[in-house]
């Protein structure tokens, strides 16, 4: 069971430290508006993937089978990225003193981190692969909570220290650095998801 808890916390600190979508989103919410506004966004993607592995386990995995299925989860996975890039681009920084910062707010955040994970295939593809590996090697029920919790649980506290790091560059930064920021995170978007949809299109 230990070396299973292990396993699981080697692939989530691996996840986490992939440079995806969700990376530049985090950084971005948690040196503009802070820790609570991140884990917000990275709690929708914690319920997404929650969502994903229990579809997968319960043998949904036949979606990916569907006939273009990945063709249409990553045509609209890349525009949805593609749109929150040019937003975010063309968005003007306002510093957070200027900003209501209300449950609705925290309710996008949400809903944008669910947003990406779930139109993005390869991270069904990705719980498809990992829970395939735990069948062939024969874990029982307990081994296989116990992978799944390590490996959502390191994911959470390194989105967590990362929220912490970008918040103490935030003292360092003037107003333009913001905005360099915002460019640099959308056009960080807008590759992913021109790159998911040239993935599906070949």
């Amino acid at each position: 069971m230990l070396g299973t808890l292990w396993e699981g916390i080697l692939l989530g600190l691996a996840l986490s430290l992939a440079a995806g979508p969700i990376f530049f989103m985090l950084v971005q919410l948690g040196i503009e508006r802070g820790v609570t506004a991140g884990m917000t966004l990275s709690a929708g993607v914690l319920l997404s993937d929650v969502a994903y592995v229990i579809l997968v386990y319960f043998g949904v995995e036949w979606l990916s089978e569907l006939p273009d299925f990945k063709w249409y989860m990553g045509l609209i996975g890349g525009i949805i990225l593609i749109g929150f890039g040019l937003a975010t681009m063309l968005s003007k920084y306002k510093p957070p003193k200027d900003i209501e910062i209300t449950a609705r707010t925290y309710g996008g955040y949400f809903l944008k981190g669910v947003a990406v994970n779930v139109f993005n295939p390869f991270v069904l593809f990705l719980w498809i692969a990992v829970t395939g590996n735990m069948i062939e090697r024969g874990m029982e029920l307990p081994e296989r909570a116990t992978y799944f919790l390590a490996i959502l649980i390191t994911v959470a506290i390194t989105d967590f220290i990362k929220l912490l790091m970008a918040w103490k560059i935030r003292a360092y930064m003037q107003p333009k650095h913001f905005q360099w920021l915002r460019y640099v995170a959308g056009t960080g978007l807008m590759i992913f998801g021109i790159a998911l949809i040239y993935r599906v299109w070949g």
